[in-house]
């Protein structure tokens, strides 16, 4: 009887000893919830800092620093105290969540401006075309000025497509032309300008419809490009070489008749009154002191090429002009360079020749 009351009061002990903690330290991380989870997975199901998207199953991150062979470990936490939980309670909530990946940038895509709808049309013809700079030069100055017009390249694998080409963009009402079709387009013209016909070379071409019919008139802005870009770096200059034979260097030898310079063709095919490379002695070019590329050797993307010209017999006193504009700096100019010359690109002559072409172009028909 004696050990049955003894047994009764320690039970009855403990139980006041279990239930006197309770009373005293409610928070106690160890003690079940209402729900049967710990205290420790219910605060962390409810944190809001246990919010965020870069930490969702999406992110690479998270699923690579995640090892489901290690156990999770507890994280401690020091019980809140009345004024703490008062501020957590009363935490604003964002209106919206903000992404938390790093570098994400809200920009528009790189996509190429082409109006659905213009008034103009206008164009280059040739082939090859990707070196060519006229038609992102065009469509700025057109988004600049806000003119309802756009320019396309056409590249063409020969003139019997010229006619489709017109047929087919009635919109178009002029067009540049690039090599190999300067020279072989005159004959599809209906009228060439006076100076073009002189130089016998065509790089712009002005469409005219009235009345159902379309004429075709050709001009020469080349020469008008390369005489104003080179103005002040010929002065002193009596004496030139001009690289290539094709439609450019007509026009550049028609500029440097009209600046009293005289001029003569370098070829590797030339004709009587042309020189050949392999001629090019150090006084032929001691006498030539300006020396004209307009081959297209050395443009994008065969940039590591150049005319085969004797480098070594330039001096400080030689100016070296190359009709290319891609790149701005080509190797024919880098070995002038090399050698103390003067050197200029093409790329002011590509601008003051669409200046020239734009202003034919506009011209009331």
């Amino acid at each position: 009887m004696i050990f049955t009351i003894l047994f009764l009061a320690f039970i009855a002990l403990i139980m006041f000893r279990v239930v006197n903690q309770v009373l005293k330290n409610p928070h106690d991380p160890t003690l079940p919830d209402r729900d049967g989870a710990s205290k420790d997975s219910y605060d962390s199901a409810d944190s809001d800092d246990s919010y965020d998207p870069s930490s969702s199953a999406d992110s690479t991150d998270s699923a690579d620093s995640t090892d489901s062979t290690v156990p999770a470990v507890r994280n401690e936490q020091k019980p809140l105290s009345e004024e703490e939980t008062t501020a957590a309670t009363l935490r604003p909530v964002p209106d919206k969540f903000e992404p938390k990946r790093p570098g994400l940038k809200k920009t528009a895509p790189n996509v190429p401006f082409k109006p659905a709808a213009y008034d103009r049309m206008f164009g280059l013809i040739g082939k090859p075309l990707g070196h060519s700079e006229s038609k992102a030069l065009f469509n700025k100055r057109f988004g600049e000025q806000h003119i309802s017009a756009y320019y396309e390249n056409f590249e063409l694998d020969d003139l019997s497509q010229l006619d489709g080409l017109i047929a087919n963009n009635p919109k178009l009402c002029g067009f540049s032309v690039t090599i190999p079709y300067k020279q072989d387009i005159i004959p599809l013209l209906d009228s060439v300008d006076e100076t073009a016909r002189i130089i016998g070379a065509v790089n712009a071409v002005k469409v005219i419809r009235k009345d159902e019919k379309t004429k075709l008139i050709g001009y020469n802005t080349d020469w008008i490009g390369f005489a104003r870009s080179i103005e002040t770096l010929a002065e002193g200059h009596k004496k030139a070489l001009i690289l290539g034979s094709g439609g450019v260097s007509k026009a550049v030898k028609y500029a440097l008749d009209r600046m009293m310079i005289e001029s003569s063709f370098v070829s590797r095919k030339p004709t009587f009154d042309m020189l050949r490379y392999y001629e090019l002695s150090p006084s032929i070019i001691e006498d030539h002191t300006l020396i004209v590329n307009c081959t297209p050797v050395g443009m994008w993307p065969d940039v590591d090429k150049c005319p085969d010209f004797p480098y070594a017999f330039l001096t400080d006193k030689h100016l070296l002009y190359d009709v290319i504009a891609n790149p701005a700096e080509t190797l024919f100019m880098k070995k002038g360079i090399l050698r103390g010359a003067t050197v200029k690109g093409g790329g002011d002559m590509l601008r003051l020749q669409a200046d020239a072409a734009w202003e034919i172009w506009n011209k009331p028909d």
